[in-house]
């Protein structure tokens, strides 16, 4: 057999074609979940105190052929009175093989979001996202088993057929978090009206709910008192949790963080180890997650390494992912003039969420 289509070629394209609905039919993986806080949850827009813009890229099981990838980009702000914020977010999500894109998934959306004060130190914010999703099948650049044979590929067309190689359908997602100075805690649900995504006339193939819960506390390693407010943002240590679960998936990580201005360090375990497993003698384990990053004055360079411990080899399943993110200052009198007037009336303008 020609060396092109040895076994394990085309093991690995049979593989891909079993995997194509999960793709489909799951959303893109973060491992620095705070870095892209609009694909996190609706409710952090406008969370960070001013505004900010970030840009994720995520190369995803780099040794597998038609590894997926994803390109995230957005923006947010609060507004002039601190109560409502707006934001904007553009992804790409890729799954990629030697001719071109077989799965290609762009999405817009904008978000909006109103806080309210429930105490002096606690605030309580809602989050809503509407857009649009276009997603493409690169159905004829895939290789299916009508158009192989003993000598390999035979180079006539396959005789399965789709209606259409590329849809567009709406998107609603919305969330809640509430926080304080040193903790938060938030829900979220993307596509909440499960848009039909299916490239064919007939039946329907929901894209599912996504529902993810996040809680994190933060202990600060160093005091700068100004009055009686202690500065939380110079050196802490964040404890953090985030679940999600999406059709029949689901998962828990679990990570601390370490800021110690201007350097972050984090380590993450990824996977559900008490949920029983389809393999009784295997462990739910997913990834161990190495990240670090460093902060230049208003932006932040993060990266990360998912190193797998669920199965994958290492030369398969190892993840890479790097974001940036830059802090604006569209407000630098805000803080001076709401402790000179004591105004007590605004809610809390800063989340205490990490930056990776």
């Amino acid at each position: 057999m020609n060396k092109s289509y040895s076994p394990y070629y085309l093991i690995c394209l049979a593989l891909q074609l079993c995997l194509l609905t999960e793709v489909f039919g799951q959303d893109a993986q973060l491992s620095q979940y705070y870095a892209a806080p609009l694909y996190l949850n609706p409710a952090l827009v406008g969370s960070s105190g001013d505004g900010r813009a970030n840009i994720n890229y995520r190369n995803q099981w780099v040794g597998i052929p038609s590894n997926y990838m994803t390109f995230i980009g957005g923006f947010d702000a609060p507004l002039a009175n601190r109560h409502l914020s707006v934001g904007g977010q553009v992804q790409q999500d890729i799954m990629a093989q030697n001719n071109g894109a077989v799965v290609d998934r762009l999405i817009f959306n904008a978000t909006g979001g109103y806080k309210v004060k429930l105490t002096k130190d606690y605030t309580l914010s809602f989050g809503l996202q509407l857009g649009f999703e276009q997603s493409s099948l690169g159905f004829y650049k895939l290789l299916f088993g009508d158009q192989i044979d003993d000598d390999g590929q035979t180079g006539n067309p396959t005789q399965d057929k789709v209606d259409r190689e590329s849809n567009i359908y709406p998107d609603v997602s919305a969330g809640t978090i509430f926080y304080g100075k040193d903790m938060w805690f938030g829900l979220s649900f993307y596509h909440i009206n499960q848009p039909s995504i299916t490239k064919f006339n007939q039946g329907t193939d929901q894209l599912p709910l996504r529902f993810s819960l996040q809680a994190g506390y933060r202990i600060p390693l160093t005091y700068r008192w100004h009055g009686s407010v202690a500065n939380y943002d110079d050196k802490y240590v964040s404890f953090m949790m985030h679940y999600q679960s999406q059709g029949k998936q689901d998962q828990l990580s679990t990570g601390v963080n370490l800021d110690y201005n201007p350097i972050v360090i984090g380590v993450w375990y990824r996977g559900l180890i008490l949920k029983e497993n389809e393999n009784p003698n295997q462990f739910n384990h997913d990834a161990i997650v190495f990240m670090s990053g460093v902060k230049l004055k208003r932006l932040t360079v993060g990266y990360s390494f998912d190193l797998p411990i669920g199965g994958l080899r290492f030369s398969e399943g190892t993840s890479h992912e790097v974001s940036l993110r830059y802090q604006f200052n569209f407000y630098p009198n805000y803080r001076r003039k709401k402790k000179k007037s004591n105004n007590s009336d605004g809610p809390t303008d800063k989340c205490p969420v990490p930056s990776l």
